[in-house]
């Protein structure tokens, strides 16, 4: 082989294994690229903490906006802003937002469900004080958490004490707000997703969601939800177009069944652990 033929080969090679590098490493700068940054407000929701966990673990930036921000999880970490704020206040909501990323609210009080509650407008003028901030800093899309509850709400006190009849009654004036606040979505000019979990348990990932649009189940679907999974399809969501504009209720292949799969004592026990409760008209103002 001539000295100039090699030269060339020598070239080529040269260049071919520039491009490839450069394809190796630009692959994962380009997958954080896709990925959009998110603000969580409500970032000390139950939901809360899993859902900053997996968005920081995918590279994401996170801006978690809380009343008590000394209880956001995952503090510390490089990726992660912590902003002192209530959606009562708007502008604290402003100063989280930059306007390029997506909104979650976790927004909720935290109630113990043995006790009736007030009535409340924390979800309408909460998420009305979170788009009117997003509207004005630029961000485009809010994706809402609601619960299955608040499709159908209680109207008839239950006769007997079934445990989950008796829940529902309580908190029918939440889910009364709840609801309010799915349907004043559209016209808040902003793409969203309004999330309707179930019951959402601390387990381990099951990947058995199941998901129906506006609420009707699918067959053999139960409420019982994982965070973790919850987590993962919310975050999903941050990227995708698919349901856009829809109440998405989150189901799996898990029956309830109090006294087993359900504790009671265990999930207010979990509650009372991560604040305090705030039922009555406390919960009506936070």
């Amino acid at each position: 082989m001539g000295s100039f033929t090699m030269t060339k080969f020598r070239i080529l090679a040269a260049l071919t294994s520039a491009l490839a590098s450069a394809l190796i490493l630009a692959t994962p700068l380009a997958f954080a690229a896709s990925q959009k940054n998110i603000v969580v407000i409500g970032a000390t929701a139950q939901s809360a903490p899993e859902i900053i966990k997996q968005a920081l673990e995918q590279g994401r930036k996170v801006i978690a906006l809380a009343r008590r921000p000394e209880a956001v999880t995952s503090a510390g970490h490089p990726n992660l802003k912590i902003i002192k704020g209530d959606v009562r206040e708007p502008a604290t909501i402003e100063s989280a937002l930059k306007g390029d990323e997506v909104v979650i609210s976790l927004i909720g009080p935290r109630v113990d469900p043995r006790v009736e509650l007030a009535a409340m407008d924390l979800y309408t003028v909460g998420t009305a004080n979170i788009a009117a901030a997003m509207k004005k800093k630029g961000n485009k899309k809010l994706i809402v958490t609601s619960s299955i509850g608040a499709e159908h709400v209680v109207t008839e006190k239950p006769k007997g004490t079934e445990l989950r009849d008796m829940w529902l009654w309580n908190g029918r004036k939440l889910y009364a707000d709840m609801s309010a606040m799915e349907k004043m979505m559209p016209g808040l000019g902003l793409q969203y997703i309004i999330l309707r979990p179930g019951f959402m348990l601390d387990q381990p990932a099951a990947n058995n969601i199941k998901i129906a649009v506006d609420n009707t189940a699918p067959k053999g679907a139960g409420p019982i939800v994982t965070f973790v999974d919850f987590a993962n399809f919310t975050l999903t969501q941050v990227d995708s177009d698919q349901y856009n504009s829809k109440a998405v209720s989150i189901f799996s292949d898990v029956q309830s069944e109090w006294g087993k799969n359900l504790d009671f004592d265990a999930m207010l026990k979990m509650r009372q652990s991560q604040g305090p409760m705030e039922n009555g008209p406390a919960a009506a103002n936070k």
